[in-house]
């Protein structure tokens, strides 16, 4: 369910954008610096990434995702730490649904989400 209420809730820019922002300190430096890579602000840069988590990952992914957030008193953002950790890693590639500055495809340059499995 937790994981259910992060991928709708950060799944929308603004809502995203204000969760980086709570979770602060580095890790919210390295979010913006990776949207500005791809030409989009922190929150559509999250809204993307989490939207192409939600796409493609397995039940074992999920399973493994759950178990790291468990017990957390944040259980959300330490959720969406542990999904965007891959995609502020270099040559990411991720799609972008909606589409963004660069036209409907895919968003790279900051991270590769090359496969949801690496949150076991």
């Amino acid at each position: 369910m937790v994981i259910a209420d992060m991928i709708h809730s950060c799944s929308n820019a603004n809502v995203a954008e204000a969760a980086v922002c709570c979770i602060g300190g580095e890790f919210a430096e390295r979010v913006h610096a990776a949207a500005r890579k791809n030409g989009v602000n922190a929150g559509r840069f999250v809204s993307i990434v989490m939207r192409d988590f939600a796409r493609r990952a397995s039940r074992e992914t999920l399973a493994g995702l759950n178990r790291k957030i468990a017990g957390a008193d944040q259980p959300v953002l330490r959720g969406l730490v542990h999904v965007l950790e891959p995609a502020l890693e270099e040559d990411a590639s991720f799609f972008d649904d909606e589409g963004s500055a660069f036209g409907r495809g895919a968003l790279s340059g900051a991270a590769h989400l090359e496969s949801p499995a690496r949150l076991h």
